[in-house]
């Protein structure tokens, strides 16, 4: 254990002050992918079908079946409804809108700093360059230490970069279909609502029988 921090100091020291952000940015980056990947899947796994949400959500005795969101459409609703005022589509797109915001939220910036990633790569490869070069006008192309320390935090931060940024990209591409898969879900929803109010407002008349 001991060996392991001190190579992980000694790599750090040798990707320069790059390094240290490529590092920031990368813990930020998996909190981001973690914490979506959990809202995501419960989400789906709390969601159930329009009739079961009208049937079993306004028992008292029994908690929602649904998923919050669901809970959070059918109680606008329902206060629409007690203020005189009858959801038409356009309020019902402003719902699913702002619902489908929510969800999407931190996946842009999981997919900015995943592309950051191997641009700060680009920047410390910049910077070893130039240490490299000011240690061969120092102390000429002969002394290979001077020269490594430069060569070692161009190649070091240019890993990072790409290693930081890959899986990055991966699971934020992943991440924004699942987040368009339940925006397409909240619409389906949306619409669905609509169609249950459109018949308990207008039945469909039986066609009467002749005796």
């Amino acid at each position: 254990m001991p060996d392991i921090i001190a190579r992980g100091l000694g790599l750090f020291q040798s990707g320069g002050p790059v390094l240290v952000i490529l590092a920031a940015i990368s813990v930020w980056m998996w909190a981001l992918i973690v914490g979506k990947l959990l809202e995501l899947s419960r989400m789906r796994k709390q969601e159930q079908p329009l009739e079961r949400c009208l049937r079993d959500g306004d028992k008292e005795d029994t908690e929602f079946p649904g998923a919050p969101w669901q809970k959070e459409i059918l109680d606008k609703v329902s206060h629409y409804r007690r203020s005189g005022i009858q959801p038409d589509k356009r309020i019902m797109t402003g719902l699913q809108r702002s619902l489908g915001r929510r969800v999407e939220r931190f996946v842009p910036t999981i997919l900015v700093l995943a592309a950051a990633a191997p641009l700060l790569g680009l920047l410390g490869t910049v910077e070893g360059m130039i240490e490299t070069f000011l240690a061969i006008s120092a102390s000429g192309p002969g002394e290979a230490r001077a020269l490594s320390a430069g060569i070692s935090q161009a190649l070091i931060t240019t890993q990072t970069g790409l290693v930081v940024a890959v899986p990055g990209l991966v699971l934020g591409n992943f991440l924004r279909r699942r987040a368009r898969g339940a925006r397409g879900r909240m619409e389906r929803f949306c619409l669905g609502l609509l169609r249950e109010q459109t018949h308990s407002q207008y039945p469909r008349k039986t066609p009467e029988t002749s005796p």
